[in-house]
């Protein structure tokens, strides 16, 4: 419990540190105090760009940048103090210490998002999982709640999917530093890395949580996952939280191991919603429905209306019993065809996945 604790606290100085924006302070120059106070906030989105995005993107994007990002840097810094003001030959120096939202539902986040500047490392990125486990009773072999996050995310449609294993050897993960973690995603050429640590301890006889507390030789496990995603191209740490598991056999080792996977599930499909909506709060997504019968697809898309994270719902096309409509939606295809059967009486059956493309039958 005490090393629960320890977790839970780390936790929140992580969550801490990833509510902070990026505070800067830079010097800009122009023919007049108000194009110098201009140039300065420019200078400040440059500056913030340049960790967000790496040189050789920006230099590609040289142009669209220019027109699109900095000609807007007033809209994308949330506000700023002149530190000074000062008329030098030739025009006006002015020195601003500025704060920049750079988080990952920020305005600039967005803005690149639209562009095509950052949304491409995540369309398909290659992903590395390091979650080491321990009984707290004793040693269990495997890696179950790794297995079942990497499951997780290979389920969602995310192609490039590395379970790290022995890979690494850290004793506590939790506490890799970003130094740490991008030297890991160096070494698996990886651009996002899910490191953490999974715990289970056994709880008894399963007799002892029903009524009358009967012997049932059947024994309880628990398990808790406690995991942080990092994003090499930003260097941040987006998101960490703790799952729990818990699972009965008659042995304590599978029970533990199931509890594991159980919590690494959970853990799995926290992250998948992280990284689907990492920089826009909900993304286009293309839903395919096969069906001989008209009236069942129809089913399909009113259930798809009834799905709160879901907007915008069209058929862009119809031929031949097969639909396709084009939604937007802040989650996971496979999260989508969970919350798709459950508001619907429609007989559905899963055909396939992709990033953002979900294909099925409707019978």
């Amino acid at each position: 419990m005490k090393k629960f604790a320890v977790m839970i606290f780390a936790l929140l100085m992580i969550f801490s540190a990833t509510a902070l924006a990026k505070n800067v302070t830079v010097t800009g120059t122009g023919l007049t105090a108000t194009e110098a106070e201009n140039d300065a906030l420019r200078a400040a989105v440059e500056n913030t760009l340049g960790v967000l995005v790496d040189s050789q993107t920006l230099v590609q994007n040289s142009m669209l940048i220019n027109d699109q990002i900095y000609t807007q840097s007033r809209g994308f810094v949330n506000d700023y103090t002149v530190l000074s003001r000062e008329e030098v030959a030739g025009g006006w120096r002015v020195t601003i210490n500025a704060t920049v939202d750079d988080q990952p539902n920020s305005k600039l986040m967005n803005e690149l998002t639209r562009l095509g500047i950052i949304n491409v490392q995540l369309r398909n990125p290659k992903i590395a999982v390091y979650v080491p486990e321990q009984h707290l009773n004793y040693q269990v072999g495997g890696a179950g709640a790794e297995t079942a996050i990497v499951k997780t995310l290979l389920n969602a449609g995310f192609n490039f999917v590395t379970e790290v294993g022995t890979g690494l050897n850290y004793q506590s993960p939790m506490s890799m530093n970003v130094a740490q973690m991008k030297a890991a995603a160096d070494k698996f050429g990886v651009d996002i890395m899910i490191v953490g640590e999974s715990f289970s301890e056994g709880v008894g006889d399963l007799g002892d949580y029903l009524p009358g507390n009967q012997r049932t030789n059947m024994r309880a496990c628990r398990a808790r996952v406690e995991a942080k995603m990092f994003i090499v191209r930003t260097g941040q740490v987006i998101a960490a939280d703790g799952k729990y598991g818990s699972a009965y056999d008659n042995s304590e080792a599978i029970a533990a191991k199931k509890a594991l996977s159980a919590a690494g599930e959970q853990a799995g499909n926290y992250f998948v919603e992280q990284i689907t909506g990492m920089y826009t709060s909900r993304q286009g997504v293309e839903v395919v429905v096969i069906g001989a019968d008209f009236s069942k697809i129809n089913l399909v898309q009113s259930g798809l209306a009834k799905i709160n994270r879901v907007k915008n719902v069209n058929l862009s096309s119809y031929d031949g019993g097969r639909a396709v409509f084009t939604v937007m939606y802040g989650g996971s295809p496979q999260t989508l065809f969970n919350e798709l059967c459950a508001v619907t009486n429609a007989d559905l059956t899963l055909q396939s996945l992709a990033y953002n493309t979900l294909t099925v039958y409707v019978r």
